[in-house]
This record gives structure tokens, C-alpha cells and sequence, in this order.
């Protein structure tokens, strides 16, 4: 129902427009709406970089055997 009035004037175009939401505010309604399954995707980023890191690190040292 709010929507209605969310309306701004484009004097380029000479139009009435709707602004489009941004993609932000978007995601962070959906991290805050589902919270477990975003802390379950930040724990897999952050494991997945501790992982590939870790790897890096092994190489390196065979390397240099």
C-alpha cells in the first residue's frame, strides 16, 4: 500500500517514474529475513577461503623440499 505515492518526476523525460528498489537494501532484507541460512553461506565463504589458503600455504612449502 505504501507504494502507491513512491513516485518521483523525471524532467528529462518529462514523465512520472517509480524509482527502482536497490539491490542492497534488497539483500539485506534477505540476510535479515533468513538469518540461518546466511550465517550457514558466510561460514562457507570464510571456510573456503581459510581452505584455499591453507592449500597455498602446503604447496608452498613442498615447493620449497
Amino acid at each position: 500500500m505504501g507504494d502507491i505515492f513512491n513516485v518521483k518526476y523525471n524532467e528529462k523525460l518529462d514523465r512520472l517514474e517509480i524509482p527502482k528498489k536497490k539491490s542492497a537494501i534488497g539483500l539485506w532484507k534477505f540476510v535479515k529475513k533468513h538469518k540461518f541460512f546466511s550465517s550457514i553461506l558466510l561460514s562457507l565463504f570464510i571456510f573456503l577461503g581459510i581452505n584455499f589458503y591453507l592449500i597455498f600455504s602446503f604447496m608452498k612449502i613442498l615447493e620449497n623440499i
